[in-house]
Parts: structure tokens; sequence; C-alpha cells
């Protein structure tokens, strides 16, 4: 049969902790623990009830904390009102005992099961009382029995009965660290990066306890606040402890902290932090009424912009004939060819996204999905388009990353009068920032891949007027076609030289069905032709070797999904050379 008393889930821990004392070295005189820290809470909670039953009965108990610090096993807790003759304990069934989570561990009328810990150990302790034990100023005495009958004692005061005291406020040290160089949360409640870097607190405090809530709030200066509370619209403060992040998904905290302890405290600069007028006071509450408060003063020195000086170069090129973004937040193009920023990185770290930002506060693209802003097509140094089907980009680099970034205009590119500069967010939160420079011709051709606009141009001719195939993927070209005419794109190279090895129709940013010359690998089928009238150069199980020189013109043929035919200024040409060389076009 099951077991549901609170002795019973510590058995196993217990046998553990047996074997690993019988082990180890203790001291020969001594208990096993101590007592760190001893405090009257409040007297606010009703639990249990004055005949003994764990159910409220109107009557608030007295909530006392006790830390306890060593390694071994607890077996007995009491706790004694000096000078009354009042004792709790297990003689009395009008006490019960907590851990710092909330579990009860032993309820009215029973005993304490073998507590085993390794360290740190924080008790909960509910106490009901008629009121003649909490009638004048007293001091209560905690006695803890370890299992080798060693004990340990602490002393607390009581003031007077009927109040419900506050937790105890202890100081703390607060250091104002400015600007950092993290990006970890938004002007929100939302614990997300928004491309700019967080004010950084950084805050030490020796506890034994668990934190409830942190709030940061100016004490001069500019109005200012930041907590972790959800739901009531202060901006939220991301809190991060021994580089784990401790928020959970709602902003709030719930966490422990056991001794000296260390936390780094990131939230959404409102101008205050840069701005070094404004003192701030910063407030941590544990789950045991303990308060802790601190103070700092201004920032003093300017910000400053670390990880600057990994983005090397961005220069912003104007339009050359390559379109692969739109007025959106999805890879197409929209008939009008985009700008260009080429961009170098040095270092070694994972993007998670790139931010355009202009100066008149109005101008923004990036790679961030569904947030409202254009989105950024972003290829690599041999044009592969890096974007997923959300637009979001994860791109690892060791060293030097060039990436091309595509932007369409809203207007101000055009008109010349707006300053830029590029973020590029990284995956552990630090943002590198440089300032774009407009130039107006490319230093050095852009490679194969995205030059294809300079060697390869697409039209789409319409449907008709020869029909080779049918819909799917055909083992021969020489099966009968469908009833529907193809569609036709005229193909035309300038100066391409070398073998085409292979050429495929897909949709701009990838996905969707596809049409190749390759055999056998489930996409449709294209053919490829002299001219507009015939001539066809494809093998007859649809692949094509076909070496060209100079300028070339081909006619492609594929069978119309029903997309195609009504959006080509969708899809792309990708021409795959023997060398390697991909030659790659959007349709016109």
């Amino acid at each position: 049969m099951k077991s549901n008393h609170p002795r019973t889930k510590y058995m196993i821990p217990v046998l553990l902790l047996l074997v690993a004392l019988l082990a180890a070295p203790l001291p020969a005189f001594g208990a096993m623990g101590e007592i760190e820290s001893l405090r009257f809470s409040d007297m606010s909670s009703d639990l249990i009830s004055l005949d003994g039953t764990k159910s409220p009965d109107g009557t608030p108990e007295a909530h006392f904390v006790v830390s306890i610090k060593g390694i071994g096993a607890l077996s007995n807790v009491e706790i004694r009102a000096l000078g009354t003759g009042q004792t709790w304990g297990r003689s009395s069934n009008k006490m019960l005992i907590q851990d710092s989570k909330g579990e009860i561990l032993m309820e009215p009328g029973g005993s304490v099961p073998l507590l085993p810990f390794l360290g740190f150990l924080t008790l909960h302790i509910y106490i009901a009382d008629n009121g003649e034990a909490f009638s004048v100023s007293q001091q209560y005495e905690v006695t803890v029995t370890f299992l080798d009958g060693s004990t340990a004692k602490g002393r607390v005061a009581v003031e007077e009965q009927g109040t419900s005291p506050p937790g105890e406020t202890f100081p703390m040290e607060v250091v104002n660290l400015g600007i950092g160089n993290q990006d970890l949360t938004r002007r929100s409640e939302v614990i997300q990066p928004d491309g700019f870097r967080d004010a950084h607190f950084r805050v030490r405090f020796n506890a034994i306890s668990v934190v409830t809530e942190i709030v940061v709030r100016n004490l001069d200066g500019t109005s200012s606040a930041w907590d972790t509370v959800p739901g009531n619209g202060i901006w939220g403060i991301c809190v991060v402890k021994d580089g784990d992040i401790k928020n959970r998904s709602d902003g709030s905290v719930l966490f422990t902290v056991e001794g000296d302890t260390t936390l780094d405290l990131w939230f959404s600069d409102n101008g205050s932090v840069n701005g070094g007028d404004t003192s701030y006071e910063v407030i941590v509450k544990l789950n045991d009424g303990t308060t802790l408060r601190g103070s700092t003063p201004p920032y003093s020195q300017p910000s400053s912009t670390p990880g600057s000086e990994t983005i090397v170069s961005a220069w912003l090129y104007t339009p050359s004939e390559v379109d692969i973004t739109n007025k959106g937040e999805t890879l197409g193009g929209d008939g009008e060819p985009d700008w260009l920023i080429k961009a170098e990185l040095k270092g070694k770290n994972r993007i998670i996204s790139f931010i355009v930002r202009g100066d008149d506060e109005t101008s923004e693209w990036d790679t961030l999905p569904q947030n409202g802003k254009w989105l950024i097509g972003v290829t690599d140094s041999q044009g592969n388009i890096i974007n997923n089907e959300r637009g979001a980009v994860s791109i690892p680099f060791d060293g030097t990353l060039k990436v091309n970034l595509w932007i369409s205009d809203n207007g101000s590119l055009s008109q010349g009068n707006t300053s830029y500069k590029l973020i590029a967010v990284a995956e552990d939160g630090r943002i590198y920032e440089r300032k774009i420079i407009r130039t107006i011709t490319l230093e050095e051709p852009l490679p194969p891949k995205i030059t294809a606009t300079k060697e390869a141009k697409a039209r789409f001719l319409g449907k008709g007027p020869k029909n080779y195939l049918r819909k799917g993927e055909v083992s021969s070209l020489l099966e009968p076609p469908d009833a529907n005419v193809d569609a036709h794109v005229e193909l035309a190279l300038s100066n391409v030289n070398g073998t085409i090895k292979s050429i495929t129709i897909q949709k701009m940013g990838g996905g969707g069905l596809k049409w190749d010359t390759i055999p056998g690998n489930g996409n449709w089928n294209i053919v490829v032709t002299k001219t507009a009238s015939g001539g066809i150069l494809s093998n007859a199980d649809g692949s094509i070797s076909l070496t060209v020189s100079g300028n070339t013109t081909l006619h492609l043929w594929l069978a119309d999904d029903g997309v195609f035919g009504s959006k080509p200024d969708l899809f792309e040409v990708i021409i795959t050379m023997a060398d390697g060389r991909k030659i790659r076009t959007p349709i016109h």
C-alpha cells in the first residue's frame, strides 16, 4: 500500500545520507548543523485551528522562519515561549511546518520526519495560540534536534500581540553598471530582446531563502520603475543568476538563494540610466518576509558600445536588379529592386537577428518574425538565402562573417537624408552596432549567384505555344503530355562560359513546389529548348549537360501548377554550373 505520510518521501534520501555520513569524517564534538537565522515573519496566515486540525479558525498563526546550515538529518523541531511554559513540538497538535516551497513537512499532531540536508535547509513554522503566549513582549527559542542527538538553538523576539510585523529589512550592495552589452528585454513586461542594449545593475546579498520579487525604482531625477510583477504594466527586469535567466514565462521570479548571492539585473533604459542624473533603489523580496534594499548613485561614466567593433563594415548600395524582399515580413520580390547592405563581422558567436534602424525614428527593418517590421533578406557570400520560412536567421561564425542584407525602400533610402545603423543581436544577448555608410558603386563584383541579374535574366512569356509535359515528374520526356500548354520562360545568359549541369525553378525563399532538370528527385520536369519554336536540348530522362559560351538564350517549359502562371514574379531560376557556380535570377 502506498503511504502518503510526510516521512515516506524522505526515507530513501535519509538512507543515502546515512551511508554518506558513515563514510565521511565528522567533528568529534558538535552538532550536525547550526541555525543560520531565525526570524519572526508575521501573523497573517490562518492554516490550522486551536483544536489541532489542519483548517482555518479565524485566528492567524505566528509564522517563524528558521534557516539551518550543515550536513546531516533533522529529527525534531520545538519552539518555546520563554517565561510562559508554552511549548510547541511533538507533544503539541498546534504546529505546522512547511519547507521553502510550501510543501507540508509536519501536520498538527504529527512528528517531524527525518529531514536530510546537505548545506542548507529552510523551515516555515506556523503555531496556533489561544492568546496567552503572545500577550506581552517576549522571546521565543527554537530548538532543532539532529539525527545524532545533537541540537542547535536560536532565539527571536516578538514585540506585542495582535501586530503583523513586516519581515525584517536588511541592506544590500547595489552597483549601477550603466548601459551594458546585452539585449534581453524590451520596453514592456515581456522578457525578449528589442535591439537596444539594456541597463545593467548588479546586486549582492547573503540570504538563505526564496526570491519572490525584484523592483528597481528611482530615488530622484527621472521618474522610473521596473519590476518582476506580471500584469501591472511596469517594464520587466531580466534576472540572471550564475549565467541563467531566472524569470518564468510571465516575467515573474521564484528561485532559491543559498548564502552569498550575486544577481545581474537587465532592463530597458527609459533614458534615465544613460542620462546619468538619477539615483535608484533596488528592492529584493524573499518568501520568508525579508526585504533587502540597496541604493546606487547615477552612472557617472559615458555609456560605451561594447562589441561594436565586431562589425567591421556596413556599406549601403543603391539598387541593381536583385529583388527578393517586399513591403512586408515574408521573402518574395515585389518588382522593385532591393537596396543592399554589405556587412562584415569578426569574432565568434551566433547571430540570431539583424536590425537596420534609421535616425528618423520611423525607418526600421529586421529579421524578427511577426513584429510588423519589413523583412531583411539575408544571403551569405555565395548568395544562399539564410532566412528560414518565417524570416528569422541563426548564423554561427568563428572568424569572419560576410553577409548581404537586402531591404525594400520605404522612401527614406531613395530620399537620402536619413542615417542608419546596423544592429546584430547575438545568441548570448550581446549586440553589435555600426553606422551604415552610403556608397554608390560596388568596390568588387557580387558573387555569381547574387549577380545573376547581370549574368542572367528570366522573363515569363505566358503559356504555350508548346506542350511537352504533364503535371508531376515523368521518367521519360517521351511520355505523352496532358491537354494543357506549358508555362514558358525565356532565359538570357550574358557572358556565361562553362557547362550547365542543371536548371531549377523555385519560389524565392524556398518552400512550395519545385521544377528542375534533375531526374528522380520528385520535382516536376523542365524541358529546355533552343528557341521558342522547339529544338529540345534536354536528354530523354529530363537531365541536361549543356556547354555555353558568351551570350546564350534558352527557353524553359514547365507544367503550370496554378500558382506559377498567375504569380511568376514570386519565383526564380537557379542555374548550376559544372564547376560549382550557381547563377540565380528572379523571373519578371
